[in-house]
């Protein structure tokens, strides 16, 4: 299975519990070059750790690095209603960009409300999985997931945007 994982957020939290180079083992994992800037550090343990995500990932291939153009976020940005473009970040426009270009070619994985709710906007609700069904996927699921991983609240998320889809198009 390819896998996306579209925001810093997600492989922050996946590095913190010791399942992000397992993942790594078990998939291709792409990551949108804004978003490989963002991933500075991680916390286990309560303890902050610092990491070169670049150079420990990218470098070393373990990791593929996609880029989007400013023509492809700009077509983004164009899909959305404004409410959505002023709550994402750089990394996920990106990486919303890649996702759309490359369909059917990755998965993409988020704990980012907005990102998940953006789906429905670009016709990749399909493209969709929480990090809870992909650690279970995977093999890696652990207790004491944080309630942004569920699936329940990956669905919830995109039931609004689905929501938000149908009001703005009466609008």
């Amino acid at each position: 299975m390819k896998l996306w994982l579209l925001d810093a957020d997600v492989i922050i939290d996946f590095l913190g519990i010791d399942v992000f180079d397992k993942l790594v083992e078990h998939h291709e994992i792409y990551v949108s070059s804004t978003v490989i800037e963002e991933v500075k550090f991680f916390r286990k343990e309560e303890r902050k750790h610092e990491i070169d995500f670049k150079g420990q990932y990218i470098d070393s291939e373990r990791v593929t690095e996609l880029y989007a153009s400013l023509d492809e976020i700009s077509a983004i940005l164009e899909k959305l209603p404004k409410t959505f473009r002023e709550t994402i970040d750089p990394g996920e426009l990106e990486s919303l960009a890649i996702l759309v270009r490359e369909q059917e070619e990755l998965v993409f994985c988020s704990c980012d409300a907005a990102a998940i709710r953006a789906l429905p906007f670009l016709d990749v609700s399909h493209l969709g999985i929480s990090a809870e069904s992909l650690l279970r996927s995977s093999g890696l699921l652990k207790p004491g997931l944080k309630d942004r991983h569920t699936e329940e609240y990956f669905k919830s998320n995109l039931s609004i945007g689905e929501r938000e889809k149908i009001y703005n198009f009466k609008a």
